[in-house]
């Protein structure tokens, strides 16, 4: 499933009167390419338009768990000690279980039984892990966040037109948020955009 589309955004904003004439297109095209899909990824710290590679140093924890900065974990195409200079260890991948959607790799022997080191050794940054992650489209979920964080955008651009503050005609006072006129439902927009987030973010990365 694709990011949003300037069509649905338009259809999500109906009867708020946001015509081409007050946004091209292009406009909405542009702020889901370059804010909104990048904000996602960024708060995330995953990749909801492709497929990415990345390579990551690690401290070692003297355990058999290693927590990588980045989900759902694609394929580890390599994980090697780092031992100074273009000195480096191979690691084996077939002794390395990974648990995607959590980021985490796991020794698949237990080195308190088997009376062996652990697999990811104690060390400060000795450990360089090249992997794959992410997703070629958002879920549908995302995808939704997506499209509430785009209105959002849509209505606070139009919506600062008005200067926002306060508009008083004769005795009557119309107080606006500091986004303008549609300050209320924009909040509300980004309120449950984060919210749909929430369990896709965690403060946990990566030694």
């Amino acid at each position: 499933m694709a990011v949003p589309s300037v069509a649905e955004v338009r259809s999500y904003l109906e009867n708020y009167g946001i015509v081409a004439a007050q946004l091209s297109d292009t406009w909405i095209t542009a702020r889901i390419a370059n804010f909104i899909v990048p904000y996602v990824e960024k708060i995330t710290r995953q990749s909801f338009s492709s497929v990415k590679s990345v390579t990551e140093y690690h401290s070692g924890n003297g355990k058999n768990i290693l927590i990588l900065d980045r989900r759902p974990i694609v394929a580890v195409t390599e994980i090697a000690y780092v031992l100074g200079g273009n000195t480096q260890r191979i690691l084996n991948l077939a002794m390395i279980e990974t648990v995607s959607q959590q980021g985490i790799l796991k020794s698949k022997t237990n080195y308190d039984e088997a009376f062996l080191l652990p697999l990811f050794a104690k060390g400060e940054y000795n450990i360089k892990v090249t992997y794959t992650y992410g997703t070629a489209s958002p879920s549908d979920d995302v995808k939704e966040a997506m499209l509430y964080l785009a209105a959002s955008r849509c209505l606070t651009f139009v919506g600062a037109r008005t200067g926002g503050g306060s508009l008083g005609i004769q005795s009557h006072n119309r107080n606006y948020g500091s986004r303008g006129k549609y300050h209320d439902i924009c909040q509300t927009l980004d309120a449950d955009a984060h919210s749909i987030l929430k369990k896709y973010s965690t403060s946990v990365v990566g030694s």
